[in-house]
């Protein structure tokens, strides 16, 4: 019988990996369906390159067992390596060639590559393709290294920390480049510490700590079961009338689970059903008040705060 969704690209089982006494994996199952971003998110030393390296054929579990496309990593390794490409967070290039000469000598390594100018082209990288690698910007540096993984037309692309160090711009617009592997048919794992990555990249995201996997969802789903609680918040001052305030609370208190006054001067309404929140939002929004009003939804940093029990740096460590 068909099945109804996607294929299944990944399976783990139970898969852990030590090292003497430490345990870089612990026990992680989880399964990664065909033409999706997956996200692996989690604070620095959390397992989640180790945890990749396994699915590439670069480390040895130590225990439990692990299938890509379809295939024993222990037995299918060289087809495995055949049908995926890598970028890893530190990758290499021939710092002299162009851009087009590094994708083009990748290109030669495999059995059915793509068209190294086609692949230049998707990438917006035809402008650059005559300039040596060393003389590009970070950003412009990693999206060469998503050429090279590319060209060997991969099923799977592993990207690890792929915006590590980049700047805001470089950042987003590499975002805008992953974004588009799917529709070309790549199923696309990324490792990562930044939130925002995730929320704007990720259709799936297994969220790690200390090697083991806490929840696996959609962003979405993830928040939901975790975050949850939206908040519509009426910034008030001094000079109110405090009829005024009794007013908007009263507004709040038609549909919010609870609603509360800060100690900064906040008038805050906390709801679970992010509908209500918004239609609130919009009722106040109507009214007219002059009061600043914002709607506040809880985001993965709140995800991983409820589960970790504790928030991550901007460097990926724990805080």
């Amino acid at each position: 019988m068909a099945s109804d969704g996607p294929a299944r690209v990944v399976r783990t089982t139970d898969l852990r990996k030590e090292y003497g006494s430490t345990v870089a994996v612990d026990d992680v199952s989880i399964e990664i369906l065909a033409n999706e971003i997956f996200g692996l998110l989690g604070p620095n030393g959390a397992g989640k390159t180790t945890a990749i390296e396994i699915l590439q054929g670069l480390r040895t579990p130590t225990s439990g067992d692990a299938e890509v496309l379809g295939l024993d990593l222990q037995t299918d390794l060289y087809e495995i390596k055949d049908r995926i490409g890598v970028v890893p967070q530190s990758f290499h290039t021939f710092e002299r060639l162009t851009v087009r000469e590094n994708v083009a000598l990748v290109r030669d390594l495999h059995s059915e590559p793509l068209d190294v100018d086609a692949v230049l082209e998707k990438l917006d990288l035809a402008e650059w393709a005559s300039d040596p690698f060393h003389t590009l910007s970070g950003g412009y540096q990693r999206r060469t290294g998503i050429a090279m993984a590319l060209v060997s037309d991969p099923e799977i692309l592993f990207l690890d920390e792929p915006t590590t160090g980049l700047d805001p711009a470089a950042r987003r617009s590499t975002w805008e480049q992953i974004e588009q592997l799917p529709e070309l048919g790549t199923t696309v794992v990324l490792t990562t510490h930044d939130m925002a990555e995730v929320e704007y990249l990720a259709d799936r995201v297994a969220l790690l700590v200390d090697g083991h996997v806490e929840a696996v969802d959609s962003v979405a789903g993830l928040i939901e079961a975790y975050a949850g609680e939206v908040t519509v918040v009426v910034h008030l001052d001094e000079s109110n009338p405090s009829g005024e305030a009794d007013s908007l609370e009263r507004v709040l208190e038609e549909s919010a689970q609870t609603v509360h006054r800060s100690g900064t001067g906040e008038l805050i309404g906390v709801f679970e059903d992010r509908q209500r929140a918004q239609d609130t939002y919009s009722t106040l929004q109507d009214a007219g008040t002059g009061h600043a009003i914002d709607l506040v939804s809880p985001g993965m940093e709140d995800v991983f705060l409820e589960l970790a029990g504790k928030t991550l740096t901007p460097a990926g460590g724990l805080q």
